[in-house]
């Protein structure tokens, strides 16, 4: 543990400030503690932020527990040697690179009663894309595919009750527009946002009761529904940051994520027209190429870093986060031949001098979870699932990565 992060560790080890400050709206229609767990800690009856459940849960991250399973995603990287999502909030606020948390919360956080400052917000699990890693929780569009899949994979559950397309985002709002004035930071992500017009609705319920001015929001997006005219509408807030949902820098987008509904060529296109933009707008406007690391994308890291630093000249930010969730697609379990290559593209990128601190650290993130122990039960899953949905698909992953497709295609489970 890093000087600085015992600084901001106050009250615990296993301490986060987000479910004191926070509210976290999952696509399902329910609360969770945060963007990070899929925890359910309300029903749909009872949005109650300071429920009994809430309140088991701040009083045992005062007592310094791991509340599982929903804590799992952090525990889980930091047991890796992965920072995660928890120690990034405790120290970006100690250094108060963004402020979410009142600082009575921070300094003295109560199981009821704390100030709201950050929102984590999900309109709905629709989505046009149909990404390898998600699930119906978070894309309407796998619903199918999942039926299908789940029949012959006992590890991929189907869970239909869990797959509700529009959610009541707007009505809890509305029902708690007395603590939005306090509201500090805001995070939509999906489904995608731009799928349909309730962010647009959301935005004008925040511009009349909260105070957009003091509000840094982050807008997660896969990009094929949004304009530069769309972006254009949120400069009225202290920061927007632009966080569009890539993973690879190559025709192994469409795969990994889009199934074809948008091309590499499209991707690139925007990507260009936003850097552009970016340009011109740096005051309020902050970007950002985001990717999981995982066995999909464990070998084009190198790649990836490179054409983020050259499509923003610099200017563009990198933000690539561990995968943990699914197990099966965790990049340490990859074949010695993919780690191989994964590490020297690794090796590439610390030899090149040109990395910040912020990206080196990402970097060796990366390079720890990599090699990690593999489980061969959980290469198996994916060998099984990656099949499966080739097969639904009609694709193959040998005409997009040779080298990961020909471990899968000769692995023998």
């Amino acid at each position: 543990m890093t000087d600085e992060f015992k600084k901001a560790n106050r009250h615990s080890d296993t301490w986060c400030p987000v479910p004191f400050t926070a509210i976290s709206l999952h696509p399902t229609g329910t609360l969770t503690r945060c963007m990070m767990s899929e925890e359910i800690m309300s029903n749909e009856e009872n949005m109650d932020w300071d429920s009994p459940d809430f309140q088991a849960l701040r009083k045992s991250m005062l007592e310094g527990k791991w509340d599982e399973p929903g804590c799992d995603n952090c525990k889980k990287k930091e047991e890796m040697g992965v920072k995660s999502q928890r120690q990034n909030w405790l120290v970006a606020n100690h250094k108060k690179k963004f402020n979410f948390t009142a600082d009575e919360a921070f300094s003295n956080p109560q199981l009821t009663g704390n100030t709201l400052r950050h929102m984590f917000l999900n309109f709905n699990n629709v989505c046009n894309f149909k990404c390898r890693m998600c699930s119906p929780r978070y894309s309407n569009s796998l619903i199918p595919e999942w039926k299908a899949v789940s029949k012959d994979i006992e590890k991929v559950k189907f869970e239909p009750e869990l797959y509700k397309n529009v959610n009541n985002v707007l009505d809890f709002i509305d029902n708690n527009k007395h603590r939005l004035q306090d509201l500090t930071s805001i995070w939509i992500t999906g489904g995608e946002p731009f799928i349909d017009n309730q962010i647009w609705k959301a935005m004008d319920i925040l511009n009349e009761y909260a105070d957009p001015s003091q509000i840094h929001m982050t807008i997660t997006t896969n990009g094929s529904k949004t304009s530069i005219a769309d972006i254009d509408k949120f400069r009225h807030f202290k920061q927007i940051h632009w966080d569009l949902s890539t993973d690879v820098a190559s025709p192994m987008f469409e795969y990994m994520r889009s199934n074809g509904v948008w091309t590499w060529e499209q991707m690139n296109k925007h990507i260009q027209d936003l850097s552009d933009y970016h340009k011109e707008n740096e005051d309020w406007l902050m970007v950002s190429l985001n990717s999981s690391y995982q066995l999909y994308n464990a070998t084009s890291l190198n790649e990836f870093f490179i054409y983020v630093r050259d499509m923003f000249e610099g200017r563009g930010n990198i933000n690539n986060r561990i995968l943990v969730g699914p197990n099966w697609f965790q990049a340490r379990h990859a074949p010695d031949s993919i780690k191989a290559v994964a590490n020297k593209e690794i090796r590439k990128l610390f030899e090149s001098g040109w990395l910040n601190d912020m990206q080196e650290g990402m970097v060796r993130d990366a390079q720890r979870a990599l090699n990690n122990p593999a489980i061969p039960e959980q290469w198996n899953t994916f060998v099984q699932q990656c099949k499966a949905q080739d097969k639904f698909r009609g694709i193959n992953l040998m005409d997009y990565d040779p080298l990961l497709g020909k471990e899968v295609y000769e692995w023998k489970t």
